[in-house]
């Protein structure tokens, strides 16, 4: 019994010397806490140990109050309560609408520079512009069992410019399946953020402190 428990771990370890004698792999850490193999022959990047470390809020969110007596009408978007990441000057709101089988939606993310870090290392480093930083929206019904999951890629998300010529957010703008009775059924929904806490503006208002980082399996 024994020798199957550190079996796994020994095929790890034995992986990431290999990795580190032959100079032809980099072990590197994602901002989702998730960890990799960089081939710095092929530029593969490939994941390792899928234990990743994600933020999430504390609590449900539900449709603003305007939107409560709406329900979830077919013909009508609904916008949902504004989400905060803990501790952090970091905004996401999300809008969905349903046409045709396809649940449409809207996904916001501001304001842009609470996330200049991340922008930049991107540029500088090409390791880090292989990873997929970002968030998983969980969309649940009233009694929280999950309905749908979005996974939303931070690079492949859009910049919406302020009048002065700066960005000022981020938006993914698309659609998934969802038949009529499973988005009637959608109650709330939460975010999870795969994004590195120290690289995004802290919240010069919020003195609470942020929650810790849970291991998400």
């Amino acid at each position: 019994m024994r020798f199957s428990i550190k079996l796994p771990a020994f095929i790890l370890t034995a992986l990431l010397l290999y990795g580190c004698d032959s100079n032809q792999y980099q072990v590197v850490t994602g901002p989702d806490g998730a960890l990799y193999r960089f081939n710095k022959k092929t530029g593969v990047l490939s994941a390792i140990m899928n234990d990743k470390k994600i933020v999430q809020p504390s609590e449900l969110q539900k449709p603003g109050a305007a939107e409560e007596e709406r329900g979830t009408a077919f013909d009508k978007p609904v916008s949902w309560k504004e989400s905060k990441y803990p501790g952090k000057n970091l905004k996401a709101k999300f809008e969905m609408v349903w046409r045709e089988n396809k649940l449409c939606y809207k996904f916001s993310v501001y304001p842009y520079k609470s996330l200049e870090k991340i922008f930049a290392r991107k540029k500088q480093d090409y390791i880090y512009s292989l990873m997929k930083p970002g968030f998983n929206i969980e969309l649940v019904d009233k009694d929280g069992f999950l309905v749908k999951e979005i996974k939303i890629n931070l690079w492949s998300m859009n910049k919406i410019y302020g009048d002065d010529g700066s960005p000022k957010e981020l938006v993914s703008n698309s659609q998934i399946d969802c038949t009529g009775q499973s988005y009637r059924s959608i109650g709330g929904y939460t975010i999870k953020w795969g994004l590195e806490s120290e690289m995004i503006e802290d919240d010069g208002n919020d003195y609470i402190k942020s929650s810790s980082i849970k291991n998400e399996r």
